[in-house]
């Protein structure tokens, strides 16, 4: 749900959310994001652990580009690693031209997460990202998001 000044907003009380970062130094900002906190995905057995989950679409030179963060809610406010810690992974996804590319956290050559504010009452969480891949050519800069998570309860509930 966008506000009246474009951004985007929490469905349930129009509270701004926001991402921002610099993709190969070039502005991302997203002109879709949502929130949620939500059951993470699961293989086998039933969904019991919450995640939060970000997923923002928008544009960088151009280019239809999409980020997406999973973040475990039992997660205190700190610094993690984004590559190796299991608790926490992101999505990059670039449509440059004819082809689509989509790079997971597991394949980041650095990264890492700052939660400033993890809220599992409020729904509220804030914090700082940054993703460095050089043999792709990926460099992902001042990422920070605020925003307000929505329960997906009726999603899942119709899931299983």
């Amino acid at each position: 749900m966008k506000g009246s000044t474009g951004t985007p907003t929490h469905s349930a009380s129009n509270t701004a959310c926001e991402l921002s970062a610099t993709i190969n130094g070039k502005p991302f900002t997203p002109r879709q994001l949502s929130a949620f906190s939500c059951l993470r995905p699961e293989l086998t057995g039933k969904r019991s652990h919450k995640i939060w989950k970000i997923h923002a679409v928008g544009k960088v030179a151009h280019r239809r580009t999409v980020l997406g963060m999973f973040i475990d809610q039992s997660l205190e406010p700190g610094t993690y690693d984004l590559v190796r810690d299991e608790r926490l992974s992101a999505i990059y996804h670039v449509t440059p031209r004819q082809f689509a590319q989509l790079y997971h956290s597991q394949d980041f050559e650095k990264g890492s997460v700052t939660l400033l504010e993890c809220d599992v009452q409020t729904g509220h969480l804030r914090g700082t990202f940054h993703i460095d891949m050089p043999s792709a050519g990926l460099l992902i800069a001042d990422g920070q998001f605020d925003v307000w998570c929505t329960q997906a309860a009726a999603a899942e509930a119709s899931a299983e």
